[in-house]
């Protein structure tokens, strides 16, 4: 996948790092602290073929994603899925 865009983001003295990648046919949305997965959560979206990908890159839907995933540090959604999981 190709990195489009990397939106810093800090929460309670941690620097976060929400990343966009896409390829031809999906865009995905992830949270990454010190370079690695934030948590076990992922916005995707996928895309029909000979669609422009690039061109939804930059739309309403993608900021939405990337909203969610910052959602996802902020509410802790994570670490209360890793306590249901133990």
């Amino acid at each position: 996948m190709d990195l489009f865009k990397k939106i810093p983001m800090t929460f309670e003295g941690k620097d976060y790092e929400i990343r966009v990648l896409y390829d031809d046919t999906t865009i995905n949305v992830a949270a990454f602290l010190n370079n690695h997965p934030a948590n076990c959560f992922r916005h995707q979206l996928k895309i029909p073929k000979n669609f422009n990908v690039k061109k939804l890159l930059r739309t309403e839907a993608v900021k939405e994603l990337v909203e969610g995933s910052k959602k996802d540090i902020i509410e802790k959604r994570g670490e209360k899925l890793l306590k249901v999981m133990h």
